[in-house]
This record gives structure tokens, sequence and C-alpha cells, in this order.
């Protein structure tokens, strides 16, 4: 496995935990590459094989001729940038809906090591905490990519202290600049670690706001992980405070299938935090071919307050494909 990779980057709109890794690249597994077998020298690479090639080398290209042009000098180091797109469905009682999200990181290590350009979808709302479900979610698959929000940002990091800095426009009508500073401690012990962060945010259209977490984490054996966070999220322009608890398990079952557990509480309030629902969900991901297609299945009941606690079953299937230098083969 990469030590970059994991299944709890797919599940972010559940757990707040897990966006701490988001400067890395998505890797899921380290499995070795699954060769193309070809009949005969004359025979050629399916299309959808042949399409993932080529838009990789282009983001790489991309990424290497913006980083030449700003500073002045031709890029000699490894190029690590990359998009994420994710797609899907989510059955839902009679109903059925869908999601579309994607992120693309491009480092520029000639103009300056620290330096990255971010262009991803936006959520509509700016507490992860208060998500029951896929962040993008609308009718179906396409109305979702149609209507999606899309940010553009250049990412200053500062490692040695944990210190990131977002300075950044949505891109919607109108324009919506907005200025992120987010600042992470963590440690790892041997098999336990420990992270918290802070955050502060302001949008032009949205207000300001300000995010703290903590959690921490277990490893009983490389394979079986355990893990619990705490998050709340203030938004001036709601007065609400979002409060959410997580607690979940990670399991590498082999290189190319993993299973994750997860048990979320959430509360919400001005003044005083009342519960609003809490939620469990178990999600299976496989990795279907090579490195960069990965299946997912997540089965989740989520039981809301205002229902009195009544569970409702959904059922989420999607695919996330990587693109970038890192997956070519």
């Amino acid at each position: 496995m990469r030590s970059k990779g994991r299944i709890a980057a797919y599940l972010v709109a559940c757990c707040p935990f897990y966006l701490e890794a988001a400067e890395e690249a998505p890797s899921i597994t380290e499995a070795q590459p699954v060769e193309v077998q070809a009949s005969d020298e004359t025979d050629e690479a399916p299309w959808w094989f042949s399409s993932h090639e080529t838009v990789s080398r282009t983001i790489g290209n991309w990424s290497t001729n913006i980083d030449s042009f700003l500073s002045g000098e031709q890029s000699q180091q490894y190029n690590d940038s990359y998009v994420e797109i994710r797609f899907g469905s989510v059955l839902e009682k009679d109903e059925s809906s869908g999601f579309f999200d994607f992120s693309a990181k491009l480092r520029l290590p000639n103009t300056q090591d620290r330096l990255r350009l971010v262009v991803e979808s936006e959520s509509d709302s700016l507490a992860p905490e208060s998500l029951r479900g896929e962040s993008s979610q609308q009718d179906s698959v396409v109305n979702s990519a149609l209507k999606t929000t899309i940010s553009a940002a250049v990412r200053y990091i500062k490692e040695d202290i944990g210190l990131d800095v977002d300075a950044g426009v949505k891109v919607d009508f109108p324009l919506d600049p907005f200025l992120r500073f987010r600042l992470k401690q963590g440690e790892v012990i041997g098999s336990f670690e420990w992270w918290q962060k802070q955050e502060a945010f302001a949008y032009y259209s949205k207000g300001v706001g300000a995010r703290y977490g903590i959690g921490v984490g277990y490893a009983t054996s490389p394979t079986l992980n355990f893990g619990m966070d705490f998050g709340t999220t203030w938004l001036d322009k709601e007065g609400l405070f979002y409060v959410r608890e997580n607690f979940s398990i990670q399991h590498r079952v082999n290189d190319k299938n993993r299973l994750g557990y997860q048990l979320s509480f959430l509360q919400s309030g001005e003044h005083s935090i009342e519960p609003d629902s809490y939620l469990y969900n178990v999600q299976y991901e496989r990795l279907l071919y090579k490195d960069w297609l990965i299946g997912q299945i997540k089965p989740q009941m989520t039981h809301e307050a205002e229902d009195d606690y009544d569970g409702v079953l959904s059922l989420t299937l999607s695919l996330a494909i990587l693109l970038g230098p890192e997956y070519l083969h």
C-alpha cells in the first residue's frame, strides 16, 4: 500500500478526520501493476486505457510548463501533480440521486517548492460536520456535474510548522474570492498518533467562519487501524455551531481490497448544542485496474432527530479515477 493512500480519502464526506491528507495524491494501493495483455504486437490498448494515459501525460505537461513559465527555468524534478475524479449514485428508498466530485493539485517546484495550484469542486456547506452523505448530491450525476461549483486557489505550504494558506476564487457568478488559513499539529509515537487542526476562512458571499478538530489513531497491525475524532465549525452568517464525533475502523484485507467502518454523531445549535442525527456505515473498496481505477460500495443507516430517529437505509455506489504522471505505466 502507498503510505499516502487510504480508503478514508473517500469517507471525507462523513469524517473530517480524513481531510488531513488532502495534500497527498490519493493513491489507494501499491499493488503490482497489471500488465495489458495483447494477443499480438499489433493489438492496440483499449480506448479507455489510452485515454487515461493521454490525460495523465497532459496533466504532467501542464504542470511542468506552468512551472517553467513562472520560474523561467526548465523543470527537472519528478512531477507528482494529479487529478482525482469521483462519481456515482446514491440509492435510498424508492429514490436515487447522483454526485460528481473532482480535485486537482499542480505542484510547481521551481517556482517555489511550497507552492501548489489547487482546483477542486466545492461543497455547498462550509461545515463538513453537517454532512450526512455526498457533498455534491443532486438528482443525477449529470446535474451534479453541471451544478458543481469550482474553486481555484494558490496554496502556500509551510510544512515545518504545519501551515497552509489558500488564496483563491470560487468560479461562480458573481465570482466569490476567499482566503483560508489552516494550522495542523500532530505526532506519531509507535503505533499511536494524534493530531489537531485549526482553521479560519473568509468568503466574500458566505461570510467568515472557524473550525477546530482533534483526533487520535491506533494501529494494532499494519492492516488494522482504529481512530476517533472530534470536530466543530462556527459560521458567522448562520450564527450556528456544528459539532461531530466520529469513530472508525480501517481494515486492509489485501493489496486490492479494503474495508472501513464508521459511527458518527452530529449536533448543532446557536447557544446550546442539540442532537441532529447519528449514522453508521460500512465501505468496501476494491482496486479494479492497476492503481488508478477504484470501485466503492457503501451501505449506510441514518437516524434523524426530526424523524424520531427512524432509520433510513441508503446505498452509495461509486467509481474513483486517478490521473497524473504517477499513474502512467
